[in-house]
């Protein structure tokens, strides 16, 4: 028995394209900011006047999307992901069956998970504050740190450790040289 293609509304159209973008990590591929990550109505009708996706059925004056919508719209965006044209894009999706637009998407897809596998972490910024004790003598503390436990005298014995092996000692009362820690 042959399974019924789903009657979607536009809306529920856009927002069963939304979840398929975000499931094949489409979702914010596209990198020039002035096309939208999620197509809505007004850009769904563009694209049926364009001929990028096919006329949908009308029911009264409600029109209903079905599967292979779904699958021009999701192939549509993840072309747009890699910078092409709409005039290119429907050159290549013309006369697609549904199995070739699901081929494409699925290439796509798994183009777009290696490359934010391979995508390198954002640098972030860290602010310090510089703490002059002495001429010579500086402390650093990253912004927001707080000691790893509740008794401050630890932190404190630390840094006196610190001070002691760097300082430089005098010579050993036997005549033997400073220690060069």
């Amino acid at each position: 028995m042959k399974t019924e293609d789903p009657v979607l509304t536009l809306d529920e159209l856009s927002e069963q394209v939304e979840q398929l973008l975000n499931r094949y990590a489409l979702l914010g591929a596209q990198q020039d900011h002035r096309v939208s990550p999620v197509p809505d109505a007004r850009t769904i009708r563009y694209y049926t006047t364009l001929g990028l996706i096919d006329r949908p059925r009308i029911d009264g004056r409600q029109a209903r999307y079905g599967r292979r919508h779904v699958l021009q719209i999701l192939a549509i965006k993840a072309l747009q992901a890699i910078n092409l044209p709409l005039s290119e894009i429907q050159t290549r999706l013309y006369g697609r069956t549904d199995g070739e637009l699901e081929a494409i998407l699925a290439s796509l897809a798994e183009f777009w998970k290696t490359q934010k596998a391979e995508t390198v972490e954002p640098v972030r910024s860290t602010t310090w504050h510089e703490i002059v004790i002495e001429p010579g003598v500086k402390l650093m503390i990253q912004d927001g740190w707080t000691p790893p436990h509740q008794d401050k005298s630890a932190t404190m014995q630390k840094i006196g450790a610190v001070l002691e092996a760097l300082l430089p000692r005098s010579k050993k009362p036997n005549g033997g040289e400073p220690n060069d820690h």
